[in-house]
């Protein structure tokens, strides 16, 4: 069946108008960024987000979650959270085109590398700190990992993010099932796959997340199980506005069960506790804008 003329004119709208003045309008700021010492630019958005951001529809989102989260505490006490949490955010995008800079500079300090700098590995992180490091782990280990990339919806700003990605020893696969032969090819010839895992999949499973059961990525439990390799959980802490730890933590034990469909559970399970052991830690340093709770 053809597509409707009303979503072929969008389709050739937002390639040819929309996108294009977008890109205009992101690409010089980025480049003013890069322009930028990496401190200036980092606390620069993280000021301009913790202003700008409470202003805006997703703050609605971000105190709801953190209501779900923490509904032992107050309004004020949520709402300083998500001041801190938009800062967060808000250095992340003034980081960006720094991120070489500060791993360079040594302020990024690593633990745990010797843990994957021979055989297969899973790595698995959360939106947490500064997640972009996440994609530097493996490289910093003297390996070459793989992982999975959701295009931007922006034809331009895709083709800056693919651009940006090149100078990562590492490979990218597009979301969808190449991706999941791409990323078992890793996994089969020895190599490291990395993953995110606090996001909301409503292909996953359900399993409870600070005490409600919700879609969760099994990707990490199925090809461990697949192809019997160990899973590490990468944490990311921010600490003094822009140093950070990297903590590649012990291999994930792997709970024995009687059915694979229960061992998958499990291991999804232990994954999401982790990561929400540590939400608690520094829950200002989570993306609370997901709709990792649905809508």
């Amino acid at each position: 069946m053809p597509d409707p003329i009303s979503f072929r004119i969008k389709k050739k709208f937002d390639r040819y108008i929309h996108d294009p003045i977008l890109a205009f309008l992101v690409v010089p700021f980025l480049i003013i960024l890069k322009i930028m010492p990496y401190t200036f630019s980092s606390y620069l958005c993280g000021y301009f987000f913790k202003a700008i951001a409470p202003l805006t529809k997703y703050q609605k989102r971000v105190m709801g979650n953190l209501k779900i989260a923490f509904p032992e505490k107050n309004n004020f006490e949520l709402l300083k959270i998500s001041k801190k949490q938009w800062f967060n955010f808000g250095q992340i995008v003034g980081e960006y085109p720094h991120t070489n800079k500060i791993i360079d500079s040594k302020k990024v300090e690593t633990i745990g590398l010797d843990k994957i700098k021979k055989g297969p590995a899973i790595l698995v992180g959360a939106h947490l700190g500064n997640w972009e490091f996440t994609l530097r782990i493996a490289q910093l280990a003297g390996r070459r990992a793989g992982y999975v990339f959701r295009p931007i919806n922006n034809w331009i700003l895709n083709k800056i993010l693919i651009q940006k990605n090149k100078s990562i020893n590492a490979d990218f696969f597009k979301k969808g099932r190449l991706a999941a032969i791409g990323m078992s090819n890793k996994l089969k010839n020895n190599e490291i796959i990395g993953l995110l895992s606090d996001q909301h999949l409503r292909e996953g499973i359900m399993v409870p997340f600070f005490g409600k059961k919700i879609p969760t990525p099994k990707t990490a439990a199925l090809m461990c199980l697949k192809w019997h390799v160990p899973i590490y959980m990468v944490r990311v802490e921010r600490f003094d506005g822009t140093s950070f730890r990297m903590t590649i933590e012990d291999k994930l034990k792997i709970p024995k069960s009687k059915t694979d469909d229960k061992k998958i559970y499990e291991i999804t399970r232990l994954i999401s506790k982790r990561i929400e052991e540590w939400i608690i830690d520094h829950p200002e340093q989570w993306l609370w804008a997901h709709r990792r709770w649905g809508k």
